[in-house]
């Protein structure tokens, strides 16, 4: 009994405050400080956006850069064709020209699918970069044709040329020799016919690729839960294949059937002259492909990054509106 009564003692002693945990006032809703942090936010959503068009002005100048020097460089060479001086350093040139061509095709198929697998996963204005790459790609399919239908193929020229004669034992025994521009044109033909081989193949293997994937595109629509996002871009994509099949058919046919040929000949002076002045232009076309792909890999994390921004700068103002009108809010 005793030390029940010095308990209740004790206890009457110990402040109140140890008892019940104290409470905090609720925190003051500063709104002056929110609607100047959503001021800064759109001074710096402003600024990203002048500096998202600049980046893409220089995609759109580089792009129109590049696209010029390749139009110039295979009007060159299209108008161009060996002599009996220079041999075939013409049509080695040309190839070399198909070659960087096929290359840049490359390139430009490696950037199309990064950008594919962001329009894939939610990036949806993405979705028109990736028909100007397939524009791209097709006008280099083009220009890859123009240069291969433009060396010369088979003509038909009499092969022995007189070199004179002379008269023994009463007969006239003429003496004959295999003509330079027979020789010529056994050469053209042995680089054409090896030229077009090559091109109606990588084009056949074009509308085989092009086809699988048709097939692949119909069994993930059909078969596969995908986002809307994802289906968005196989039912863009889809629709596009006829067309590029139509191109590349048309132009497997005019590569197939056309007599090739035309052009000024020139000598291997000139021809080496020529082929220092592609060798430039190519080194040129490098850097600006390189400087084109990183600026617009730029300008793709720019653009991501800008809508972040913005999401953040719709949430802000959602907040305001709430806690103005006197509704309860967090800051």
């Amino acid at each position: 009994m005793t030390r029940t009564l010095l308990i209740g003692s004790l206890v009457a002693f110990i402040p109140l405050s140890g008892l019940i945990a104290e409470e905090k006032p609720a925190p003051t809703l500063d709104l002056e400080a929110r609607k100047v942090s959503v001021a800064n936010l759109e001074i710096h959503i402003a600024q990203r956006e002048q500096r998202l068009a600049e980046w893409g002005r220089d995609i759109a100048q580089l792009d129109a850069r590049i696209e010029k020097q390749v139009e110039e460089l295979v009007k060159m060479l299209v108008g161009l064709r060996d002599s009996q001086n220079s041999r075939t350093k013409v049509t080695q040139i040309k190839r070399s020209a198909i070659e960087g061509l096929k290359h840049g095709i490359d390139l430009y198929a490696k950037k199309r699918r990064e950008i594919r697998e962001i329009v894939r996963t939610g990036g949806d204005e993405a979705l028109d970069d990736l028909g100007k790459l397939d524009q791209r790609i097709l006008k280099r399919v083009d220009q890859i044709a123009e240069l291969t239908k433009s060396i010369p193929t088979h003509d038909d020229v009499d092969k022995y040329q007189s070199d004179g004669g002379s008269y023994w034992d009463g007969y006239y025994n003429e003496s004959s020799r295999a003509s330079d521009e027979w020789k010529q044109n056994r050469r053209d033909t042995v680089q054409s016919n090896k030229q077009r081989d090559d091109t109606t193949k990588a084009l056949k293997e074009a509308l085989e690729r092009l086809d699988q994937r048709r097939r692949a595109l119909k069994d993930l629509l059909a078969n596969r839960k995908i986002t809307e996002s994802a289906r968005k871009l196989y039912i863009t994509e889809l629709g596009q294949i006829d067309a590029y099949e139509e191109h590349i058919n048309a132009q497997l046919r005019d590569v197939t059937v056309s007599s090739g040929g035309g052009g000024r000949a020139v000598g291997r002076e000139q021809a080496n002259d020529i082929e220092a002045l592609f060798e430039d232009a190519r080194r040129d076309l490098r850097e600006d492909v390189s400087r084109l792909f990183l600026t617009y890999d730029q300008y793709v994390r720019g653009r991501a990054y800008l809508e972040g921004l913005k999401e953040n700068l719709a949430a802000r103002k959602e907040w305001l509106e709430k806690n103005a009108s006197g509704k309860s809010g967090t800051p």
